[in-house]
């Protein structure tokens, strides 16, 4: 008998300490508040204490018992509404750290409710790079809450904080790749995904000065076939313009100029790029258009004879050159012969060195036109693309072409249909056409050459580092 009181009081001693142990541990008398949750953990997890209730869908204000040791992640949060104890004891959630702390000073049973959570989410990241500069743009969705910061990280250093879309890492190495990771942050302190993408820079040494012609300079990138995008059109090249040209091709070359402005941000109306070297005059092309205009320059003239279209002179040659001359930039202009006999409906839409042979080349007929400004060529378009496509027809071309003369417009050239008289060559998504010139309007973007004294100044010829001449 005296063994089994022992027994008994063992036993009750033992019962006694449990409870205590596990009274202590989610309840405090002194009402300090105690944590029972922790990152993909809970401490004391006893269903008999905790029940973790999660909403069953965006919006569905359902919600089924969890059997998980473990807390959700984003894209939950917590309902302090719902959320309570059954004795009083109150709960709270710390979204940063992902604890739960309850207050209270008796046992209790408690029941954590979750909400899904439609938080913010990138759709892309862009970058620009220079030689030793990479700036990112995000694209982001806000879900429930506004978004309030955007996050930067450059081969796994620390994020930078930033309130805007956009963000430049300075002080890079040239010709190096780079990754970049990016997530945004809402009003409520949830955060997005996480986007990465890989990014390199640039590696352009110029070799020259401001005692250099740009001509040359440009020149100077070139070390192969393709080298810095640019191609240079010698005999031996296959499906070649043959002219010893140097011209850039591909996606996105990096051909950028600065004309008209010297902000030390280039507006974008003052961009240009540079179709390529032709002996030693450089020839460039304006980034954008500057309207939809009839190739004759109105609806009744029918003509596509060029030397008689008001769009070369009242607009081309006329406003826009005269909006040159204001800033005294036209004198940088050189004016050009241009050959505008145009070719066969079927051999401007042949491969591009077949276009060119019968528009400017060997075989074009011998009418020139001297002007400042004109429109690219046929052949110009043709030769933008990566070279893989040149043995293509231009008729043949699409909008998935690596080309970066497409606008993705329908955008006039300055070649007409010789075997027909109302007829002009245009760019239709990403292949060439031709259409009547005074029935349609379609986009303008001005080419003209750089005389050959044209000097470089500075630049690496990116979007956001332009070439500037001087």
């Amino acid at each position: 008998m005296q063994n089994k009181k022992i027994l008994f009081l063992t036993s009750g001693l033992l019962t006694l300490i449990i409870f205590i142990f596990v009274f202590y541990n989610i309840t405090n008398i002194n009402n300090n508040p105690i944590i029972i949750g922790k990152i993909n953990k809970i401490e004391y997890k006893d269903n008999n204490i905790i029940s973790l209730m999660y909403e069953t869908g965006l919006d569905t204000e359902e919600y089924e018992k969890s059997t998980s040791n473990t807390w959700p992640g984003d894209d939950y949060i917590f309902n302090s509404t719902l959320s309570g104890c059954e004795n009083g004891g109150k709960l709270s959630w710390n979204q940063q750290t992902n604890k739960i702390t309850l207050l209270n000073n008796t046992s209790d049973r408690c029941y954590i409710y979750f909400d899904v959570y439609n938080k913010a989410v990138i759709n892309n990241v862009t970058s620009s790079v220079t030689n030793n500069s990479i700036t990112v743009n995000v694209s982001a969705t806000a879900g429930e809450n506004p978004i309030s910061r955007y996050y930067y990280s450059i081969n796994n250093q620390n994020y930078i904080s930033s309130a805007s879309n956009t963000y430049t890492f300075s002080g890079l190495s040239a010709g190096t790749n780079y990754n970049i990771r990016v997530y945004v942050r809402d009003a409520n302190g949830v955060d997005s995904n996480v986007y990465t993408i890989n990014a390199e820079t640039t590696n352009l040494t110029y070799i020259c000065d401001s005692r250099t012609t740009l001509a040359s300079c440009i020149r100077s990138q070139y070390t192969s076939q393709g080298s810095n995008g640019i191609y240079y059109h010698t005999s031996s090249l296959a499906n070649s313009a043959e002219d010893n040209s140097y011209r850039y091709a591909g996606a996105n070359p990096n051909n950028y100029v600065c004309f008209g402005s010297d902000s030390a941000t280039c507006p974008s109306d003052s961009l240009y790029r540079i179709i390529g070297v032709f002996g030693d005059e450089v020839k460039l092309i304006k980034n954008t258009s500057i309207g939809s205009y009839y190739w004759s320059g109105s609806s009744s003239n029918q003509s596509n004879t060029w030397r008689r279209s008001s769009l070369n002179i009242y607009t081309l040659n006329g406003s826009y050159l005269a909006g040159l001359d204001n800033n005294s930039w036209s004198s940088m202009i050189t004016t050009h012969t241009w050959k505008v006999g145009g070719m066969s409906s079927s051999n401007g839409r042949s491969t591009p060195q077949t276009a060119y042979n019968y528009e400017v080349g060997a075989n074009s007929s011998s009418t020139p036109y001297k002007a400042k400004i004109g429109l690219m060529y046929v052949s110009d378009y043709g030769f933008a693309a990566s070279n893989t496509y040149w043995s293509t027809n231009l008729s043949s071309y699409n909008n998935a072409t690596s080309n970066w003369l497409y606008l993705d417009s329908n955008e006039w050239t300055i070649s007409r249909c010789s075997d027909r008289s109302d007829f002009a060559f245009f760019v239709h998504s990403g292949y060439v056409d031709y259409y009547y010139v005074s029935n349609s309007s379609r986009v303008v973007r001005p080419v003209f050459y750089l005389t050959s004294d044209t000097l470089y100044s500075s630049g690496t010829g990116t979007i956001s580092d332009p070439i500037r001449i001087q």
